[in-house]
């Protein structure tokens, strides 16, 4: 579908030739990546490779980092842990993925929602007063979305484990929608990455666990990653994440203009248009905006059959009728009651 224009990459980013280049190298292996023989080793080496390159995008050592099998999996895995090792209350931004929202009122904890401000941003203030309040036998747990994937505006997360840090607790930080677009420094005691976001394959995540961070396994069987997450290497997925590790910020300098020209000429043709985080400190790739008087859907589907590809949100809830989730948290619905349009 090459003719088609494709402006949906925070739901998933086409894979980069690099990508499709090292994972047909890795599929020509055949081989199990904890085999002994020569094709075992093979693949064994695509995965070291892979982790190097993807530690390297994130940050971190690369012997703390565990492949997954999505930044969903990523996400479950650090809140199943914290959970477990009897982290209370349990923080969740009311911006973050769903994932994070629900993986933690599925635990069955003391779950408190951190709220959003009207700019994007997750309301720390707000935290640093519930933190301050806490026991000293409570050691909470916090989980913040680095960028949120609507309206792609970026969180204080130094500040955010500041905070976390002083109380006691620990910190997941949901980088799926940041990394390659923004700089990964965090120190932090989970960090869950996802390839398809930049560029990799679909099916592949990864999860950076601090050595002194809790850590449980959320699957059982075999003793791959340490025994941290058992299952059969996807070596072949993890070449292709590391190969788009390598070249994740490769032109993302010229993107903001483009943005911006954009959404300079979308306010010529339309007044009244609303841009969600606009102000804030946003990824150069995302632009979240409404048309007050015109149906998201309606839009969407024009652009579809001009041969332009584009969202009315978060990919794993946009095809449900409702309000964003991001500007409902933001106290916007009513500046978007026919829906939103990403690009």
């Amino acid at each position: 579908m090459t003719d088609r224009l494709y402006l949906d990459h925070n739901a998933s980013s086409p894979a980069r030739p690099e990508t499709i280049a090292a994972m047909n190298e890795a599929l020509k292996t055949g081989g199990n990546p904890t085999a002994p023989h020569g094709n075992g080793r093979a693949a064994h080496k695509f995965v070291a490779d892979g982790r190097e390159a993807v530690a390297l995008a994130m940050g971190v050592c690369a012997q703390d980092v565990i492949f997954t099998g999505c930044g969903t999996e990523s996400i479950n895995a650090a809140i199943h842990s914290a959970v477990v090792a009897g982290c209370s209350p349990i923080y969740v931004s009311s911006l973050d993925h769903p994932a994070s929202i629900l993986a933690a009122e599925a635990s069955g904890s003391d779950v408190r929602t951190i709220p959003a401000l009207a700019d994007g941003y997750v309301d720390l203030d707000w935290l640093a007063d519930q933190l301050s309040g806490l026991s000293a036998d409570q050691r909470p747990f916090v989980s913040i979305v680095a960028v949120n994937s609507e309206t792609g505006v970026v969180q204080d997360i130094e500040r955010a484990t500041e905070l976390s840090h002083a109380a006691g607790g620990i910190i997941l930080v949901d980088a799926v929608q940041a990394m390659g677009k923004v700089p990964m420094t965090f120190i932090v005691d989970y960090l869950a990455v996802s390839a398809h976001k930049i560029g990799g394959p679909q099916g592949v995540g990864a999860l950076y666990v601090d050595p002194e961070a809790p850590f449980t396994s959320l699957l059982h069987g075999g003793g791959q990653e340490k025994r941290r997450r058992a299952g059969t290497l996807n070596a072949a997925g993890i070449a292709g994440f590391g190969a788009a590790a390598k070249v994740a910020d490769a032109g993302m300098d010229h993107l903001s203009d483009i943005r911006d020209a954009i959404e300079a000429g979308l306010k010529e043709m339309e007044p009244d248009l609303v841009i969600f985080g606009e102000g804030s400190n946003r990824i150069p790739n995302t632009s979240f905006f409404a048309v007050p008087d015109t149906a998201s859907q309606t839009l969407m589907m024009a652009l579809d059959l001009d041969g332009i590809s584009v969202s009315t949100g978060t990919a794993c809830s946009s095809g449900k009728v409702g309000a964003s989730r991001a500007v409902t948290a933001m106290g916007l619905a009513d500046k978007a009651p026919h829906g939103c349009i990403r690009l």
